[in-house]
């Protein structure tokens, strides 16, 4: 394989996969499907129904013409190979463009299903016909999550691919090729599991990642899962008409502070430990007065005279937790993204430290 077809093959996979998984910078230039074809598509806000109803089926026809895309790429980036006449190809090559051309003609043939009675038999709509009155249709509900869509009280959050939708009336989770929707009445909410992240890519701070599954009563209807910050935890139980049921051992933080807590009790524990001499006694922490002190200030971030930290000659006097507030309490609140780099005094003799410097007690 020479370099001009490498070279091309590695760039339209990169560009393929950042099509399909979009990250900010294809959406900021304008590179998605939503923007490509915003002329058809219409807007989200006018009619969000109708609107996704063409998305999904314009997402799903770009996508199956990607491969399509590679092989005529390949014509004029390997034209010594003779892509262009199939029948003087290897049978590899030919594979491919049958499988390049059926994935279009498969998706072109279901589209055109969902189509059928003026989208009356696509996923979306056949989910919003479960809730339909007797005598009325999917296009009834479908104007009532219309107009709830429109309204500045909803709750949305999440990235493109994967957004969180909770009106007055119903739960909703827009994925790239489907839209799950549920009535809030009818649903079962389960907090099934929480991912703590020391930093997140976007905003560089620790992060607390929920999942909450969504479980309607109707058994027709397809239960779905929605990820959404700890942060937002709290304005979306706001929104909620059924209570959240958690499942053991899953703890939400829905403070800055208490991520910071979870991530500052993470890196002291792969500091280096203090032994304390068998003649000494650990006390009560003095912060708290619950629970003994368990960790003690040991400069370990530099050598002794070297660098803004200083030794604390201190002996062991408070607990991680009351340690990690007291560190949390000496930060700008407006610059989060330099509390775990920053350095504050002891809380007892003033000596500055680090968080390198925080050893657990053993």
């Amino acid at each position: 394989m020479d370099s001009p077809e490498v070279t091309f093959t590695l760039a339209y996979l990169v560009f393929a996969v950042c099509f399909v998984f979009t990250p900010t910078e294809f959406h900021s230039a304008g590179l998605t499907v939503q923007n490509l074809l915003s002329g058809w598509l219409g807007s989200e806000d006018a009619a969000f129904v109708p609107y996704h109803l063409r998305r999904t089926a314009a997402t799903l026809l770009c996508h199956s013409l990607l491969p399509l895309g590679y092989y005529v790429g390949m014509c004029f980036a390997a034209s010594e190979k003779q892509l262009y006449y199939p029948s003087q190809t290897p049978e590899t090559w030919r594979a491919f463009l049958l499988l390049a051309l059926m994935l279009p003609t498969i998706a072109c043939t279901l589209i055109y299903y969902w189509s059928r009675d003026r989208w009356a038999r696509h996923p979306l709509a056949r989910t919003l016909a479960l809730y339909a009155l007797p005598r009325s249709g999917w296009r009834a509900v479908a104007s009532s999550v219309n107009t709830e869509f429109r309204r500045i009280d909803k709750f949305a959050t999440g990235v493109p691919g994967a957004r969180v939708i909770v009106t007055d009336t119903w739960v909703m989770k827009v994925t790239t090729y489907r839209v799950h929707v549920a009535q809030q009445q009818d649903v079962h909410l389960t907090l099934m599991e929480s991912q703590q992240h020391d930093l997140s890519p976007d905003s560089h701070l620790p992060v607390q990642l929920l999942t909450i599954r969504v479980a309607s009563a109707n058994p027709a209807v397809q239960a779905f899962d929605i990820r959404l910050n700890s942060t937002e935890y709290g304005e979306l139980c706001e929104k909620l008409r059924a209570p959240i049921r958690s499942v053991a051992n899953v703890v939400v933080h829905q403070s800055l502070g208490d991520l910071f807590l979870e991530t500052f009790a993470s890196l002291v524990e792969v500091n280096p430990a203090y032994s304390v001499p068998s003649s000494q006694d650990l006390e009560a922490c003095i912060g708290c007065m619950q629970t003994r002190a368990s960790v003690k200030l040991v400069k370990n971030c530099q050598a002794a005279a070297a660098g803004e930290c200083q030794q604390c000659r201190c002996r062991p006097m408070w607990c991680l937790t009351c340690m990690g507030k007291w560190f949390a309490s000496r930060q700008d609140p407006q610059r989060p993204d330099t509390w775990l780099a920053s350095r504050v005094p002891c809380p007892t003799c003033r000596a500055r430290f680090c968080i390198l410097d925080v050893c657990a007690v053993r």
